[in-house]
Parts: structure tokens; C-alpha cells; sequence
């Protein structure tokens, strides 16, 4: 997956922060749900050293298998967790009733969201983006033309 963002800086461990326009959220169709709109910043990788500087959009690379495996951290794990969570009560215990095993299945979606963030955590370097290029320089590097001067 390909996309284009702004530079907001480079961070110390040698990562660059990254700014997305908030007008990718108006098309989005979670809106109502998504509580990081305020959140438009996040990092990326710069493994070529492509020379970067504040203001500059650049394109962002994010392999399919990460973006995938990022999907599935968040969306899938839970979702699939909370059958077995449930289940599991179920089956075990079977005098509990419907709101005791649905609890045990909210319970298995805790863990599986634990699960996601200690991955994230660990892997935080392999699952960012990677800049592969500068699409456009900073307004305050453009050169702008100068006029021919016609006094003399």
C-alpha cells in the first residue's frame, strides 16, 4: 500500500514523524468509531536515508503482509477470541448463564488486544511504514522565480 504524508520532523531514534491530512478521514466509513482523529501523527522508517526535512511530502510504503498482519492484530484476533472465550465458559461451567459466558467472552478479547500490544510493542521497527521517496519539497526550500530585472 502506497500513500503520500507530510514530515512533521525526525525523531531521535532515527525514525521520521509523519503527519496525515485529516481530510483521509471525511471518506472514511468509521468515522463515528474512531476515536484517533485528533491523532495525525505517527512514524516511519527511513532505511535509504533519503534526505528529508520538516514540510516535505514524501510516499509511504507499507507491504501488504504488514498491512494484513496489522489488520488481523486488531480486528481478527479479538473477534475470533471472543467465541472461545465464550465457549470455553460455556462448556465448563455449564450452570453459568448467558451474561456469565459472554463476560468470559469480553474477557478472551482483553487478552487478545494484550496479545496485539505486546506484538506491536516488540515489532514496533518491522511494522511501520518506510518512505521511498520525496514527492514534493517544503514550501520554504522551493525556489521561486525571479522576476527579469528590466531597469536597465
Amino acid at each position: 500500500m502506497y500513500t503520500v504524508s507530510m514530515v512533521k520532523g525526525i525523531d531521535s531514534d532515527g525514525t521520521v514523524l509523519m503527519g496525515c491530512s485529516t481530510d483521509a478521514c471525511q471518506g472514511c466509513k468509521a468515522g463515528m468509531f474512531c476515536n484517533n482523529k485528533g491523532l495525525t501523527e505517527f512514524s516511519a522508517l527511513n532505511p535509504k536515508e533519503i534526505e528529508v526535512k520538516e514540510g516535505d511530502m514524501v510516499e509511504l510504503y507499507m507491504p501488504p503482509g504488514r498491512t494484513i498482519l496489522s489488520t488481523a492484530l486488531v480486528f481478527a484476533l479479538p473477534l475470533a477470541l471472543f467465541p472461545i472465550g465464550y465457549l470455553i465458559l460455556k462448556y465448563s461451567f455449564p450452570g453459568l448463564g448467558e451474561m456469565y459466558c459472554a463476560l468470559g467472552g469480553f474477557g478472551a478479547m482483553a487478552v487478545a488486544f494484550g496479545i496485539a500490544s505486546v506484538i506491536t510493542v516488540r515489532h514496533r521497527m518491522r511494522l511501520m511504514p518506510v518512505i521511498t521517496r520525496v514527492v514534493g519539497r517544503s514550501p520554504e526550500e522551493a525556489e521561486v522565480p525571479q522576476a527579469p530585472n528590466t531597469d536597465g
